[in-house]
């Protein structure tokens, strides 16, 4: 049973992954489409909403790293904490109240990661999806203010 849990787990994260890539790559896909439709064209104010589909796209891509690197720092606290419990762990050794004393803040830094983290992953889908409906309000814009003139 806890052969089929790890794989279970181990799938999740190449998904999450996965998706967290994916969403870089349709947020930098798309500052460089709306760059493109606007270049040498003069600021008006009707790109207000494309310029705000870029910054929210530019967020998504941060929270992406962010949450990346809270993955990291979490992997990284999760085998400070295997090393920890075998007694290999320099600083601690094999000394049982150190030991107590280091599991006990190796889980709640990895608590804390996993929190961070998640929000980040959250706001980097969200972001992604607040520019699209910003550029999509940008796109009408324009075509209203063509039928207008």
């Amino acid at each position: 049973m806890e052969e089929n849990q790890k794989e279970i787990q181990r799938q999740f994260r190449q998904q999450q992954e996965k998706y967290v890539y994916y969403l870089f790559s349709l947020s930098v896909s798309s500052i460089g489409f709306a760059v493109y439709r606007t270049s040498g064209i003069p600021m008006k104010c009707s790109q207000i909403p494309l310029l705000l589909s870029i910054f929210s796209w530019s967020g998504s891509i941060f929270c992406g790293l962010m949450f990346i690197k809270y993955v990291i720092s979490t992997l990284y606290a999760n085998n400070t904490y295997f090393e920890i419990i075998a007694g290999r762990y320099l600083e601690i050794g094999d000394n049982s109240l150190k030991i107590e004393a280091g599991i006990n803040g190796i889980k709640q830094a990895m608590l804390i990661n996993r929190r961070i983290g998640l929000k980040y992953f959250k706001w980097q889908g969200r972001l992604f999806y607040i520019g699209i409906l910003l550029f999509i309000i940008w796109h009408i814009l324009e075509m209203y203010l063509l039928i207008k003139v």
